[in-house]
């Protein structure tokens, strides 16, 4: 059995996959069986010196500022498979996906959303593209038929049709005076 483990900051499921993938498949084009291959990942909790220095700190934010710049004048950076997909110019299929699921849990969770309470739950109140996207992604909820749009503009909110996760208040008590018997 072949074992390859990858010693790095922290990726994404969608980016462990693809890294996965890509792994085993390597693998199996130079004979060993794809049934045999284990990829393993393990976040790096270490300090990484190189050549030029210290490289990372150990839970720190991977930043310029913390990069030692070695003779060549290269600047370290993360590798563009630990890059958030917020950053991306562009989001892979899977990616948009994984969010478009979790933009019908959010609005299974909470029944109704705006945009912007869309935006902030799903943390991407400072990413240009999420505007848009969640609007074609909201365009496609309501062409399935399982949210309505609601208001216009500003005031637009999309309403889940079926069954909200919300949690159930009881029901009011209802007080019943008791009528007094004529004895």
């Amino acid at each position: 059995m072949a074992m390859v483990v990858i010693h790095t900051s922290a990726l994404s499921r969608v980016q462990k996959q693809r890294i996965g993938d890509r792994v085993i498949e390597a693998l199996h084009n130079e004979g060993l069986p794809a049934s045999t291959v284990v990829v393993l990942f393990k976040r790096e909790d270490t300090d990484i010196y190189l050549d030029g220095g210290l490289l990372h700190e150990a839970d720190a934010p991977l930043s310029t500022s913390q990069h030692t710049i070695p003779a060549t004048g290269f600047v370290p950076g993360p590798p563009a498979a630990i890059q958030d997909f917020k950053t991306k110019v562009r989001r892979s299929r899977q990616e948009l996906e994984e969010l478009r699921s979790r933009l019908v849990a959010l609005l299974q969770d909470r029944g109704a959303l705006s945009s912007f309470e869309a935006q902030d739950g799903l943390e991407l109140s400072n990413c240009d593209w999420a505007p848009a996207t969640l609007r074609r992604f909201f365009a496609e909820l309501e062409d399935e038929g399982v949210i309505f749009k609601q208001g216009q503009k500003r005031g637009t909110r999309y309403v889940w049709k079926g069954v909200a996760n919300l949690p159930r208040t009881p029901a009011p008590v209802k007080l019943v005076k008791k009528e007094e018997s004529e004895s």
